[in-house]
Protein backbone atom coordinates (compact mmCIF):
# COMPACT_ATOMS: atom_id res chain seq x y z
CA UNK A 1 0.00 0.00 0.00
CA UNK A 2 2.71 2.23 1.02
CA UNK A 3 4.70 1.86 -2.71
CA UNK A 4 0.92 2.24 -4.39
CA UNK A 5 0.75 5.78 -2.49
CA UNK A 6 3.98 6.85 -3.12
CA UNK A 7 3.83 5.66 -6.77
CA UNK A 8 -0.08 7.75 -7.27
CA UNK A 9 1.78 10.96 -5.09
CA UNK A 10 5.08 10.96 -7.87
CA UNK A 11 2.39 10.94 -10.75
CA UNK A 12 0.41 13.72 -9.24
CA UNK A 13 4.20 15.73 -9.05
CA UNK A 14 4.51 15.11 -12.62
CA UNK A 15 1.26 15.64 -14.00
CA UNK A 16 1.23 19.27 -12.18
CA UNK A 17 5.37 19.44 -13.59
CA UNK A 18 3.95 19.23 -17.13
CA UNK A 19 1.08 21.41 -16.91
CA UNK A 20 3.13 24.08 -15.39
CA UNK A 21 5.93 23.52 -17.98
CA UNK A 22 3.07 23.56 -20.55
CA UNK A 23 1.21 26.63 -19.03
CA UNK A 24 4.52 28.84 -18.93
CA UNK A 25 6.38 27.76 -22.02
CA UNK A 26 2.95 27.87 -24.26
CA UNK A 27 4.01 24.36 -25.22
CA UNK A 28 0.93 21.44 -25.58
CA UNK A 29 1.37 18.89 -22.67
CA UNK A 30 1.45 16.13 -25.50
CA UNK A 31 5.18 16.85 -26.31
CA UNK A 32 5.95 17.21 -23.07
CA UNK A 33 7.86 13.66 -22.06
CA UNK A 34 9.81 12.48 -19.47
CA UNK A 35 13.00 12.67 -21.51
CA UNK A 36 12.23 15.96 -22.86
CA UNK A 37 15.89 18.25 -22.19
CA UNK A 38 15.07 21.72 -20.75
CA UNK A 39 18.16 23.32 -23.32
CA UNK A 40 18.36 20.69 -26.51
CA UNK A 41 14.63 20.40 -26.73
CA UNK A 42 13.16 23.20 -25.34
CA UNK A 43 15.57 25.47 -26.33
CA UNK A 44 15.85 27.37 -22.84
CA UNK A 45 18.25 29.43 -21.44
CA UNK A 46 19.76 29.72 -17.92
CA UNK A 47 17.68 32.57 -17.42
CA UNK A 48 14.49 30.86 -18.51
CA UNK A 49 15.09 27.67 -17.15
CA UNK A 50 16.08 29.37 -13.57
CA UNK A 51 12.30 31.34 -13.89
CA UNK A 52 11.07 28.13 -14.96
CA UNK A 53 12.36 26.04 -11.59
CA UNK A 54 11.12 28.82 -9.24
CA UNK A 55 7.63 28.93 -10.59
CA UNK A 56 7.45 25.27 -10.25
CA UNK A 57 8.92 25.89 -6.58
CA UNK A 58 5.77 28.10 -6.20
CA UNK A 59 3.34 26.14 -7.72
CA UNK A 60 4.35 22.72 -5.96
CA UNK A 61 5.42 24.28 -2.64
CA UNK A 62 8.41 22.85 -2.87
CA UNK A 63 11.77 23.84 -2.70
CA UNK A 64 15.21 22.65 -4.61
CA UNK A 65 18.92 23.21 -3.67
CA UNK A 66 21.28 24.66 -5.49
CA UNK A 67 22.67 20.99 -6.06
CA UNK A 68 19.54 19.47 -7.32
CA UNK A 69 18.55 22.20 -9.55
CA UNK A 70 22.28 21.48 -11.24
CA UNK A 71 21.68 18.08 -11.60
CA UNK A 72 18.08 18.85 -13.61
CA UNK A 73 18.46 17.96 -17.34
CA UNK A 74 15.31 16.97 -17.84
CA UNK A 75 11.43 16.52 -17.20
CA UNK A 76 12.14 13.36 -15.50
CA UNK A 77 15.01 14.94 -13.33
CA UNK A 78 12.73 17.58 -12.56
CA UNK A 79 10.01 15.30 -11.32
CA UNK A 80 12.26 13.40 -9.74
CA UNK A 81 13.81 16.29 -7.80
CA UNK A 82 10.04 17.38 -6.61
CA UNK A 83 9.26 13.58 -5.61
CA UNK A 84 12.13 13.57 -3.19
CA UNK A 85 11.58 16.65 -1.56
Amino acid sequence: MKNSALANQKHLIEHEVVNTISHTLHIPSRRLLPYTHFVDDLHLDEMDFVLLIARLESQLDRYLTSEQVAGIQTISDVTRCFSDN
